[in-house]
């Protein structure tokens, strides 16, 4: 393995543990598995990271930023066309999400 390949190898393990600790959860990282799992076990996460987001997909975020009403989590809704829209993919900030699932918990 390259130092290259170490590096990234490592920077991920480190990403999945912290998604892991801010979820709650623990870090499976197992290949062919997912990488967390949130500390309910409802959720199946895999963790990327990269140094800079698409182009396409940084503008979305800052589309779905700006045009977000105070008081609203901004979501952004990803579709292929041609899909079912109940294949589609939401992404939100991590911070609203953790707000989202609190939120859940007190209203059981």
């Amino acid at each position: 393995m390259t130092t290259l390949q170490k590096r990234n190898r490592d920077r991920g393990k480190r990403h999945e543990r912290a998604i892991a600790k801010l979820l709650g959860g623990k870090r499976v990282g197992v290949l062919g598995n997912h990488d967390v799992e949130d500390g309910e076990g409802r959720f199946s996460v895999e963790c990327k990271s990269a140094e800079k987001y698409p182009k396409w997909f940084e503008h979305k975020i800052k589309q779905t930023i700006n045009n977000c009403q105070t008081g609203k989590f901004p979501l952004l809704v990803i579709h292929k066309l041609g899909q079912k829209y109940l294949d589609d993919w939401v992404i939100i900030k991590m911070e609203d999400f953790l707000e989202v699932l609190k939120e859940k918990a007190g209203e059981k």
